[in-house]
């Protein structure tokens, strides 16, 4: 096999230092004996993992091979192992150096030839690399940081990526970052758009209170005026059992004072003050204490009335505000299909 007879060629330029010029292998020139072994140990290991299809393995080899002893080969099957891994940019890379790398004319066949399949894979490898263009929208370009899987990238041209998937991230001052993931394919010319056009400020939104929170405002409400309406009705009856009970004492003083002066029950008007001071005196006494009678008596008659108009009043809101609220007027239609004909029954409250 070609391939196989690239490495064997390689390996045995390697170990014939001797008959090779010092220009051309400076570096092989100073590797021991031991380096040499290790690079063709290495090298054979690489080509075994290969061909089992082993592409991580066999790229690590051939770079350790390099390592050891430099040998344009090893890179170009460093440099194959990675494009069967997909990562074609570092495959080219590797192409790039061997052909970069000048040989003089009496360079051994195998380092020629591998700069010749170096310039074959390269040109070959070209096409199957895959671009990706970015484009963005609603901002201006200058005030737009791209990244390209975490790298600070310019919106120019087309990026070349390896196969794959990939995450854009486009980002402006105040605004949320965008990002879009792309996956691209060998030889895929792929463009991807990130909108950053501003969203538009969300009018505010007045939420009516919940249903339960408007009940529970309004059993405060109807506890509110039940008490109000009880301690109301409470102190008028209190007030006037107060009242009644002063005007009953003022009542029976005004009888005691009656029978002193000798006047007629219930008539203090007719008390005589013709028998001196001491009997005016007795007369206006009386008069005071009939005028207190009826004061308080008044006192008591309205303080009952306030309170049962309290008690009605706090009775007639509870009995509102408890009745079932009135069902809603709604109407219903439905078809109606019977053997032999058919219409429509309507329902609801009315």
């Amino acid at each position: 096999m070609r391939f196989r007879r690239q490495l064997s060629l390689g390996l045995l330029f390697v170990l014939a230092l001797p008959a090779v010029p010092a220009t051309v292998m400076a570096q092989a020139a100073r590797s021991t004996e031991q380096a040499k072994a290790a690079a063709r140990a290495l090298a054979d290991k690489g080509w075994e993992f290969f061909n089992a299809g082993r592409y991580e393995e066999a790229l690590a080899a051939f770079r350790d091979a390099e390592a050891q002893v430099h040998a344009p080969p090893f890179l170009v099957f460093a440099a194959r192992s990675c494009e069967r891994l997909g990562r074609l940019i570092e495959a080219r890379s590797l192409y790039e150096r061997v052909i970069d790398e000048p040989l003089a004319a009496s360079a051994p066949q195998a380092f020629q030839q591998a700069q010749a399949d170096a310039r074959a894979g390269l040109a070959a490898l070209a096409p199957r690399i895959p671009t990706l263009e970015i484009a963005v929208t609603g901002a201006a370009p200058g005030a737009v940081e791209l990244t390209l899987d975490r790298e600070r990238v310019v919106q120019t041209t087309p990026l070349e990526r390896d196969p794959g998937e990939h995450t854009v991230v486009a980002t402006v001052r105040g605004q949320t970052p965008v990002t879009k993931t792309i996956r691209v394919s060998e030889g895929e010319r792929a463009r991807v758009t990130l909108d950053l056009t501003p969203a538009p400020a969300a009018a505010a939104v007045t939420t009516p209170p919940s249903a339960r929170a408007t009940r529970s405002a309004e059993n405060d409400v109807k506890m509110a005026a039940l008490i109000g309406g009880g301690v109301a009705a409470g102190a008028g009856t209190l007030a006037g059992v107060v009242f009644t009970l002063v005007a009953n004492g003022k009542a029976s003083d005004a009888r005691q004072q009656w029978s002193a002066v000798g006047a007629p029950d219930g008539r203090a008007d007719e008390c005589t003050n013709s028998a001196g001071g001491h009997q005016t005196q007795q007369c206006s006494k009386l008069s005071a204490l009939v005028d207190d009678k009826y004061l308080f008596s008044n006192l008591a008659l309205w303080s009952f009335i306030g309170a049962g108009a309290s008690a009605l009043g706090t009775l007639g809101y509870y009995w509102r505000a408890t009745a079932p609220s009135e069902p809603e007027k709604q109407m219903h239609v439905f078809p109606l299909v019977i053997p032999g004909g058919g219409g429509l029954v309507a329902g609801g409250v009315f």
